[in-house]
């Protein structure tokens, strides 16, 4: 079986930080993503799993209809299994309504005029945004006992948090620590495992937004050196050939 964590602005310089050996596994490093001028969560997702550069396709859309995509399996690249199972994955069967909420919570923050709605809107958008990992990683883990030759499963988890509180050091910790947890935790079951991320996490403030790179690593010594997204589809494939 061969797993996908795919973990959305999983941060280079954070897994190292936290020293996230489970996530760093046995190979790992940047991703480049410098062909693609906005570095969008649908862009980059939409790219890995067609295998293709999906920037100019993705960003006619609009900011809005962008995360109303859902490509056909035939489309990607997970076509290629005879059992796979994807979990909450933009551009293919993401819950938009949790993402609907997120960006709705984001604006009431920074309209927010006093420290107390501020606060409240962030404790909000937090518990959402756990809530909705926890329900992911549960699925996420019955799903590595399944009769499944490819899994993958999406978080978002560091992205949403980290917009706004990604200068909460104790919080990220956290975060960090549960996240790796889970690549030992799938580890165990997969036959090889990936983890990826669209993009990084740099520190704007009490903030974050998107870093000019990803993330990747490998269970196996991989040799791969600044990987572009659109690489790992061939990546993944050959190993299907493999096992």
């Amino acid at each position: 079986m061969i797993v996908v964590l795919a973990i959305d602005a999983l941060e280079y310089e954070k897994v190292e930080e936290y020293n996230c050996i489970h996530l760093k596994q046995l190979d790992y490093g940047k991703t480049d993503i410098s062909e693609f001028s906005q570095p969008r969560t649908m862009v980059l997702w939409s790219s890995f799993m067609t295998g293709e550069n999906k920037e100019e396709e993705v960003l006619s859309k609009g900011d809005k209809e962008m995360w109303n995509i859902k490509w056909d399996i035939k489309e990607t690249f997970f076509s290629r299994f005879r059992n796979p199972i994807i979990f909450d994955l933009p551009g293919f069967n993401y819950e938009k309504k949790v993402h609907d909420r997120s960006r709705e919570l984001l604006k009431r923050f920074f309209k927010a005029e006093s420290t107390e709605e501020k606060k409240r809107v962030r404790d909000e958008y937090n518990r959402d945004a756990f809530a909705h990992h926890r329900k992911i990683k549960d699925r996420f883990l019955s799903s590595l006992g399944g009769n499944y030759d490819f899994v993958l499963g999406y978080f978002s988890v560091a992205d949403v948090i980290g917009h706004l509180n990604f200068g909460n050091n104790t919080m990220m910790k956290l975060i960090y620590q549960d996240l790796d947890e889970l690549a030992k935790n799938a580890a165990e079951k997969a036959d090889k495992l990936m983890v990826l991320s669209d993009h990084g996490m740099e520190a704007i403030g009490e903030f974050g937004d998107h870093s000019n790179y990803g993330f990747w690593s490998t269970s196996w010594e991989s040799n791969l050196r600044n990987p572009k997204i659109t690489d790992f589809r061939d990546v993944i494939l050959s190993l299907e050939v493999g096992l």
